[in-house]
């Protein structure tokens, strides 16, 4: 459950930064890879914190943790790289 709520999070920030880049005409022509820019980094950084959070204090090991990082970091990236391709 926790996974879910972390990944519904990433494509909260995604939808919040694109609509912000629109909203202040950020990006210089392009708001949308500006944003999906600004995003790529700052949700790889929350989701090796999860993935911190996951080994050092809920004790799972790595090797538990790592799919999960995988799905926390690799579905609203993979939008995030679809919208840009899309709106480019």
């Amino acid at each position: 459950m926790h996974s879910l709520k972390v990944i519904a999070a990433g494509f909260a920030l995604l939808g919040a930064l694109h609509f912000l880049s629109r909203r202040l005409k950020l990006g210089k022509g392009d708001p949308t890879g500006f944003a999906v820019r600004l995003f790529l980094p700052l949700w790889l950084a929350v989701a090796l914190i999860n993935l911190w959070v996951g080994v050092s204090r809920a004790g799972y090991t790595m090797m538990q943790e790592l799919p999960f990082f995988a799905l926390v970091f690799g579905l609203p990236a993979a939008f995030a790289a679809l919208l840009f391709l899309r709106f480019r």
